[in-house]
């Protein structure tokens, strides 16, 4: 059946349909410059019995595109986050003023200075003054750091701010176009959607988000991880930061709009800003941190081990130059009572032990004494907060037993680490503790010594060859390892050294009463075979068959209550040559000594000496560095992943850019074709306008022919 329609409803249908898409046109044009604005189409039908049916407005958009251009977006964002912060410390490690390297070195030149001139009180005082000049460059390199941590918290909490902010409000958009859509089916809420889908870039930025749009309109949006940030019933996750037990290393964390739950996030896992900010946190600055305290920790600890090992000016035994601090671990929110707390330090002895992780402390079971024990398992933590990991790809877990909790006693414990549990059997079975020894505390490394004269650079012992001897061995050298002073031996660690300017005579030795004293000579009785004399010249062990004059002492069997302490006598010697039966070497004191330097030696070698350990999973010597080797290992690591770094950007910048290309090839607005577009529906309207026009005439026509 042929179906008819009148001009006026043609000629109206012509001029409402092109007054539609002009005005689409000149919405187009007015949101030229309008951000996250999606070019808009309107489409036209024919109806049946003529003329042009409803015409419809959509916008241009490829949600393959937009999503492929949100993911650019997150790795862009993340990587310049990372970079940006990154080279800030890059540029200060690098930096000659602030390099701790050239005070390290300052700081050996002045102790080769005072060793060539033991006599010299200038020299000495040289040494005092470059141990403050280095302490000093530890310190002011420390507050750098410092606050570095304290702004990149205030960043990250600010960009959480902005993405709470961003995931309610598309919450709110996906509410209003539902409402939108449903009561109007026929027509989409563009506004509504480029305000939610410019939202979800922006959102994109800040994090590393998947999306997913449902029947009724809304876009559900989740992390990449997996954890859903704007759910399908209307609710939201929002972030918040949460600092337990350390309130300067906050981690994220999920808390429902709708329940008291929190869904823990795994930093790593982030993305974008935040992500590359807290990757730039954990990576880079908290390593950066505990690097630069493992230094000042394992030189202090090294040169006051070495000076213990000398005498001074005075004819004292030598003490410590620099007085190390203690420090408490940090206690977790969940343990039994929060005025608990544990003490640690680091041991006299412990300096190339100490590495640059973290420790939790958890209890694992209280004894009620006295004295009250705990037992306590100790797991290392990389800087990070995440377990470190042995060769097998386990965590490291160290079980302690029965360990004194007396206020006032320190326990040894890993890594050179002693802790003191201050608080007996109040501890609960599940309490933690963190302990982060090398992070802030390098600064609170002090000098132990003002006198120049406390510097012990010369050795405590003397040995002589008698002047009467036939053969023709000479002492090549001379070592001393412990100068422990304890006459009662209570302490395992206790040497010959009497602290009264001598070694121990016959009766003061761990044999005890009516027993010998200490090794004070050794005499030849053949040229491999040998006593060793106690001042009195008793013999206290005799070697025979001797294939090496290395190590003197060492090679001999002494008694069971000398080897039953941990290294006595403390002191040793080896000869080179061909000693004679009757041949005697007489080790003495060092009284007067102020000439020696050989201890002056041994501290200026530390330079060179292997005395930091690398890595924090395995001990031993081949694990160890010197100091300035371990000062360009941080260097080069923070610089070549700053480098790395640079490179992501310009490979993550190239990928988003071509990503919005896209984007805006479909979407955006061209003022060429939406001008053209405007000239072509302006000639159709007013072609529309002109049929109305002949209608009208032929209408009046006809009335007039009739009339």
């Amino acid at each position: 059946m042929t179906t008819t329609v009148d001009l006026f409803s043609l000629a109206s249908s012509g001029i409402r349909a092109q007054s539609q898409l002009l005005n689409t046109t000149s919405n187009n044009i007015a949101n030229v410059n309008t951000e996250g604005f999606v070019r808009q189409r309107t489409e036209f039908g024919t109806q049946l019995v003529g003329g042009v049916d409803r015409g419809e407005t959509t916008r241009i958009f490829d949600q393959f595109a937009f999503d492929q251009l949100r993911r650019d977006t997150s790795f862009l964002s993340e990587s310049q986050a990372f970079a940006e912060s990154s080279a800030i410390i890059d540029d200060v490690l690098a930096s000659e003023a602030n390099s701790i390297s050239g005070a390290l070195s300052r700081f050996f030149e002045s102790l080769q200075t005072a060793a060539d001139e033991p006599t010299n009180i200038a020299a000495r005082q040289l040494v005092i003054g470059q141990s403050e000049a280095f302490l000093g460059q530890i310190s002011t390199l420390e507050g750098f750091l410092g606050e570095r941590e304290d702004d990149v918290n205030r960043q990250i909490t600010s960009v959480v701010d902005q993405a709470n902010s961003l995931i309610q409000s598309i919450s709110t958009l996906n509410q209003e176009i539902r409402v939108a859509q449903s009561s109007n089916p026929d027509s989409d809420p563009n506004t509504l959607l480029d305000a939610r889908d410019q939202a979800i870039l922006e959102l994109s930025e800040l994090v590393s988000i998947e999306t997913r749009t449902t029947d009724d309109g809304a876009t559900l949006v989740s992390l990449s991880s997996g954890q859903s940030l704007v759910l399908e019933t209307g609710t939201f996750n929002l972030f918040e930061l949460s600092g337990d037990p350390d309130i300067d290393n906050p981690s994220l964390t999920l808390q429902a709009s709708d329940v008291d739950f929190a869904i823990p996030i795994r930093d790593g896992t982030v993305g974008g800003e935040i992500g590359g900010l807290i990757r730039y946190r954990d990576e880079v600055l908290a390593e950066t941190q505990r690097s630069i305290g493992q230094i000042a920790f394992s030189l202090a600890g090294a040169i006051n081990t070495n000076n213990r090992l000398g005498l001074d000016f005075d004819g004292q035994l030598g003490g410590d130059v620099f007085q190390l601090p203690e420090f408490q671990g940090l206690n977790f929110q969940d343990n039994s009572s929060s005025a608990l707390s544990i003490n640690g330090r680091i041991s006299s002895e412990g300096f190339n032990q100490i590495t640059s992780s973290d420790y939790q402390v958890t209890i694992t079971g209280v004894t009620a004494g006295p004295p009250d024990t705990v037992d306590i398992e100790v797991a290392i933590l990389n800087a990070d907060g995440t377990p470190a990991l042995d060769a097998s790809g386990s965590p490291i877990v160290t079980p302690f037993t029965g360990l004194d909790a007396t206020a006032g006693n320190f326990v040894p414990v890993i890594d050179g680490l002693e802790f003191e549990f201050v608080d007996g059997a109040s501890y609960a079975v599940g309490d933690r503790f963190l302990f982060q020894p090398t992070k802030d505390n390098a600064s609170r490394i002090d000098l132990a010594i003002t006198r120049p004269e406390d510097l012990a650079l010369a050795s405590p012992i003397r040995v002589q060859r008698d002047i009467n001897n036939f053969g023709d061995a000479q002492i090549t050298s001379t070592t001393v390892t412990n100068t422990t002073v304890d006459n009662t031996f209570a302490d395992s660690g206790a040497s010959a050294f009497d602290g009264a300017g001598g070694i121990q005579g016959p009766g003061a030795s761990p044999v005890g009463a009516g027993g010998v004293g200490a090794p004070a000579a050794v005499l030849f009785t053949a040229e491999d075979a040998y006593d060793i004399l106690d001042s009195a010249g008793t013999v206290i062990a005799s070697v025979t068959g001797a294939t090496t004059l290395n190590n003197i002492l060492g090679q001999a069997t002494f008694p069971a209550s000398f080897s039953a302490l941990d290294d006595y006598p403390g002191y040793d010697f080896s000869l080179e040559g061909n000693p004679r039966a009757g041949d005697r070497f007489i080790i003495e004191f060092n009284t007067d000594g102020v000439d020696d330097n050989r201890n002056g030696l041994n501290l200026a070698d530390l330079q060179n000496g292997d005395s930091l350990r690398l890595n924090n999973n395995t001990g031993g010597a081949q694990n160890l560095i010197s100091f300035s080797e371990a000062y360009s290992v941080l260097v080069g690591n923070v610089g070549e992943r700053t480098a790395a770094a640079d490179i992501q950007v310009q490979a993550a910048t190239a990928l988003e850019a071509q990503s919005r290309d896209r984007v805006d090839s479909i979407s955006s607005v061209s003022l060429d074709e939406e001008a053209a577009n405007l000239v072509r529906f302006q000639q159709a309207y007013a072609a529309s306008a002109r049929i109305l026009q002949t209608a009208q005439t032929i209408f009046d026509s006809i009335l007039s022919a009739t009339g």
